[in-house]
């Protein structure tokens, strides 16, 4: 009687779980549809997102910038700082790199008629960071080149993104200002109004 009491309980724990797993399913379908769809186009040929197309594809512009421009300052700086203790040499390569990367989206940012594009391309390429971060852990496992990796990524890229952020993010709070509609008044509220 005992063992038939346990095995029920442990389909009911089954069902429980299964269905648990299949709501979590669901639930992340919805926001791959959700998260695809602004890539989508109306029945009028406009991206039914134009703010997540645009710093979609300005992240693969500031990617491209930010490579180039820590390839020449590393190979710049490097020769005259190998003497340098290896902390302050990093240090002092990675600030000068991560202030001429901030370049381009200032300038975006003064010329886009829209504040939120450099922060929003930042926020994507947050999201390409961790999704590195989490692919190298994987792969890197179980080999003692993770701590390595790390202090890389932390010199090279978590400085960078970090300033990055946190000067687009100060820029658009300060400048970005949205525009509320204005609803015209209703025709029977001229007869109300009191004036």
């Amino acid at each position: 009687m005992a063992r038939q009491e346990d095995r029920f309980d442990r389909q009911i724990r089954d069902a429980e779980r299964e269905r648990d797993r299949q709501a979590r399913q669901e639930k992340w379908a919805k926001r791959e549809k959700k998260f695809f769809r602004t890539f989508l186009f109306t029945e009028d040929g406009k991206p039914k997102s134009s703010f997540g197309i645009y710093t979609f594809c300005l992240s693969f512009v500031f990617l491209a910038a930010d490579v180039l421009i820590y390839g020449l300052v590393i190979d710049g700086l490097h020769p005259h700082m190998q003497a340098w203790p290896t902390l302050a040499a990093n240090l002092v390569q990675s600030l000068a790199a991560t202030a001429l990367t901030l370049v381009l989206p200032l300038v975006i940012h003064r010329l886009c008629k829209d504040k939120r594009l450099a922060f929003g391309t930042y926020l994507w390429l947050a999201l390409y960071a961790v999704a590195v971060v989490i692919a190298m852990a994987v792969m890197l496992r179980g080999s003692g080149a993770t701590g390595a990796f790390l202090v890389f990524f932390g010199w090279f890229v978590a400085i960078p993104l970090a300033a990055g952020l946190a000067v687009t993010g100060l820029l658009c709070r300060r400048d970005h200002h949205p525009q509320i509609p204005q609803q015209e008044d209703q025709p029977w509220k001229k007869y109300t109004d009191r004036r």
